[in-house]
């Protein structure tokens, strides 16, 4: 079963004409997004200490999440990595590739001006609540990994993207649902102990 998400993130930057150097927020904390899923909404935070233990030793910087776009590597040192206390900070050093100055050119006109991550949630590294709105806030207190960060031209979230805290959420919605059932069979069982009581 993949547990890997994608969001989209913060806007990136074109920051060295010569380097061909980009840099952003790949993700920032106790931020809310905006309702994820198509079905099932829900929002999202990830908060402060959720990169605390994670995973940062091996993340590319991809083009859409794609593996055929690499932008930069960390073991390469192509690609910088920073916690800090707005989020994960990145900064990359474009290969000097067709794609990587199409692209770079992209994000210096500002046709291209979002980031994306790839990750994955520890166990029990998230928390679940109903709004009073009815939408599903999910808290993300520790990622396992990060995969890659990604710079993407429709930051779109699909069900998949966000499959496993729909998993979670409807796992909630199924327990609610069972209460809901129990209640209403002893509610059942009252009212009939009730009528039996008064035909003695």
């Amino acid at each position: 079963m993949n547990e890997m998400e994608f969001r989209t993130a913060d806007k990136i930057v074109a920051k060295d004409d010569d380097k061909m150097i980009i840099e952003g927020y790949a993700l920032r904390f106790n931020t809310e997004s905006n309702p994820l899923g198509k079905q099932t909404k829900f929002v999202e935070t990830v908060t402060p200490n959720s990169l605390r233990d994670a995973d940062l030793s091996d993340v590319r910087c991809l083009i859409d999440h794609n593996s055929s776009y690499v932008l930069g590597r960390t073991t390469a040192n192509t690609l910088d990595l920073k916690v800090d206390n707005e989020g994960l900070h990145f900064r990359c050093q474009l290969p000097n590739t067709s794609y990587a100055k199409d692209l770079y050119e992209n994000v210096k006109l500002g046709n291209v001006n979002q980031c994306s991550f790839g990750f994955a949630v520890d166990k029990d590294g998230d928390t679940f609540e109903k709004r009073s709105d009815g939408l599903f806030k999910r808290t993300v207190n520790k990622i396992k990994t990060i995969r890659d960060v990604s710079v993407v031209t429709y930051p779109a979230y699909k069900d998949t993207d966000v499959a496993p805290a729909l998993r979670s959420i409807e796992a909630i919605q199924e327990d609610e649902e069972k209460q809901i059932m129990l209640n209403k069979s002893m509610e059942l069982a009252k009212a009939k102990m009730k009528l039996l009581k008064l035909k003695k």
